[in-house]
């Protein structure tokens, strides 16, 4: 019995031995760690600082050497530099250098370094370090403030639709909803230029169904402008990828709110004014004939191409009016080129189909005229020794 005060006193002398060494050993591996860390900071911070210098002297150099090709190219065409607008820069470009090349983007431009240059993500740090935006720590700090700025404009619009309930006021006009027709989202490509900043297709199909809920609800016409920033036209980038007629705007028939195109084409010496409807009943009308007054197979299956290609029959009507002298077929080649160019801009998914199809080019041929002193354009005589 006598052994266990002693045992205990013995215990609690290394147990406070021990206590004491691990507070030194912590007390010691502590500031290290911290001016380790510390360290790190520094370092990160010293070399976003040495790339944001080298970014603002690259730019400043790049705005430089342009000024002065904007001088040369203001001497070259006369005009004065100062009064140059970037209009008639692009103008000049397309003087001097001619380029036969469909693609726009792989055409010479001359533009500020600020809309071809990459840009460099600046952000603001207090005096210790820290970055002052919280959202720079989600490595994407653009693109989730534009997702909150989303998720605040959805909850006002929540509660104001409230509020009108709530004082059963007759409110029609303004819980209206943004209309959308005729335009579609900006492709992740675009969205990630707009935003200025990269994410995954995860990411934008997020921000997809944050803008989609956020134009379906009532009051949404508020917020019309903030929409429309993330939405373009349906037929705004594939205009330029054909030759001839470019694709047509989609219109809103006033009196029965259907979607439609118009557009006119020409085949040879006869021009067409096609409307292509959408949520039709397969309805023609040619010239104020139907299609059954069209008794030849080889016409029928040209007015059908497009509408077989994409597999649209009896979905849309067609009113179409024509102009000038042609064969049997011209009137009919030159409706399917309108449908064609109707159908691209009522349904995008279907454009690339019709293109390959060769259905959206103009066919510029014509009669060629004959030739003095032979029966035909390209017939000669036939030669005899006597």
């Amino acid at each position: 019995m006598w052994l266990r005060p002693l045992l205990r006193h013995r215990i609690g002398i290394g147990f406070r031995q021990f206590a004491s060494t691990a507070d030194a050993t912590s007390s010691e591996i502590q500031p290290s760690e911290s001016a380790q860390n510390l360290k790190r900071i520094g370092r990160a911070l010293e070399s976003y600082l040495r790339q944001s210098r080298e970014n603002s002297n690259m730019m400043a150099r790049e705005r430089a050497e342009f000024d002065l090709g904007k001088r040369h190219l203001a001497n070259i065409m006369g005009i004065d530099a100062h009064s140059m607008t970037q209009a008639d820069i692009d103008k000049a470009v397309e003087y001097l250098f001619p380029s036969g090349l469909s693609d726009k983007q792989a055409r010479p431009v001359m533009k500020p370094p600020d809309e071809i240059l990459p840009t460099f993500n600046k952000y603001s740090f207090d005096d210790e370090g820290r970055p002052v935006d919280a959202r720079f720590y989600t490595y994407h700090p653009k693109f989730y403030t534009l997702l909150s700025e989303i998720g605040q404009k959805t909850r006002n619009i929540i509660q104001f639709h409230a509020e009108l309930l709530r004082s059963n006021k007759d409110s029609r006009d303004e819980l209206q909803t943004v209309t959308m027709s005729g335009t579609a989202w900006l492709t992740a490509e675009k969205m990630r230029k707009r935003i200025g900043e990269k994410f995954s297709d995860e990411m934008y199909a997020h921000l997809i169904l944050a803008l989609d809920h956020l134009s379906a609800l009532p009051g949404s016409v508020a917020e019309e402008k903030f929409i429309e920033k993330f939405r373009e036209p349906l037929a705004a980038a594939t205009s330029s990828k054909i030759f001839g007629v470019p694709i047509p705007e989609v219109q809103i028939c006033k009196e029965t709110k259907r979607r439609f195109t118009e557009v006119t084409v020409r085949v040879k010496h006869t021009k067409a004014t096609v409307k292509v409807f959408e949520h039709g009943t397969g309805k023609w009308d040619i010239d104020a004939t139907g299609f059954s007054t069209f008794r030849s197979l080889t016409v029928r299956e040209i007015l059908l191409c497009p509408l077989i290609v994409t597999n649209l029959i009896g979905q849309v009507d067609v009113v179409a009016t024509s102009e000038g002298s042609g064969g049997e077929t011209a009137v009919p080649r030159a409706v399917r080129h309108g449908v064609s160019l109707g159908l691209a801009a009522l349904f995008p998914a279907n454009e690339e189909k019709l293109r390959l199809a060769g259905l959206l080019t103009t066919d510029p041929r014509t009669k060629e005229r004959s030739k003095v002193n032979q029966p035909g354009a390209r017939a000669k005589w036939i030669w005899k020794r006597r």
